[in-house]
């Protein structure tokens, strides 16, 4: 990791979870970290949490479901921290709602937030990296076991849809910058089930149920970043011991 000291990292749905626990490793690492989130008093919690770490936090509440706040958070952080050369799209919901049950805003909603919302940061992104000429960035996307397989519950169709999307686009867009000759690398990272504030409670009451912890996820981020310029982790699924839900 010791390229990536002092350089510029995002990470979306910083406030909790997952997104918390992979800036509080990136600041430990020695990272310049850019928290977004849509909760600022959660980012305000954080940036009190990690006051004295290695690295420097920032960070700026926008809601990645409009595209004009994607690229004011893609500015503001160039202005503020003069590049970005990691981007971590991590923001997204779970939803179990069935498709009897669907409406066409909802279904949105979790398209716009799991999917469509990492592409717009991706492209934007990538952009300001081919500006300041960084030919050595890394995009990370935290995808989901859910995004490989025909997952249970079927009915959180939508959602697992949405990360199905994440998977063919992810390998897309490696493709696409292979092609551009470009040494940005991308990958998919794919957790199976994980413990959260908002799934803690109901996994607990279920001790047959294995689970990753956040700080898993985190660890795994710091492998694929760790890796050596010549190596890129296309696709990197992990799960818990056990694990019989997918």
């Amino acid at each position: 990791m010791e390229r990536w000291n002092n350089r510029v990292a995002i990470v979306t749905g910083a406030s909790s979870g997952i997104g918390k626990s992979i800036a509080i490793a990136l600041l430990k690492s020695g990272m310049v970290v850019v928290g977004i989130a849509r909760r600022e008093d959660l980012l305000k919690k954080l940036s009190e949490e990690v006051e004295s770490f290695h690295g420097k936090f920032y960070y700026k509440s926008f809601d990645i479901r409009k595209e004009k706040h994607i690229t004011e958070c893609v500015q503001w952080t160039v202005t503020t921290c003069g590049s970005i050369d990691v981007l971590v799209n991590n923001a997204g919901v779970y939803d179990e709602t069935e498709l009897v049950d669907e409406s066409m805003e909802h279904g949105k909603m979790i398209m716009e937030t799991n999917y469509l919302a990492g592409c717009i940061f991706t492209k934007e992104v990538i952009n300001e990296m081919k500006l300041k000429g960084i030919d050595d960035g890394h995009i990370i996307n935290i995808n989901s076991v859910a995004g490989h397989y025909r997952a249970e519950p079927i009915k959180a169709l939508i959602h697992n849809a949405s990360k199905h999307c994440v998977t063919l686009t992810t390998d897309s867009i490696r493709r696409m910058l292979i092609k551009e000759g470009s040494k940005i690398k991308i990958t998919s990272l794919s957790p199976g089930v994980t413990i959260k504030e908002s799934s803690e409670q109901e996994l607990k009451s279920h001790p047959e149920i294995t689970y990753l912890e956040t700080e898993d996820i985190a660890n795994a981020t710091l492998y694929i970043l760790g890796t050596p310029q010549n190596v890129q982790v296309c696709e990197l699924t992990i799960r818990s011991v056990g694990e019989i839900m997918y």
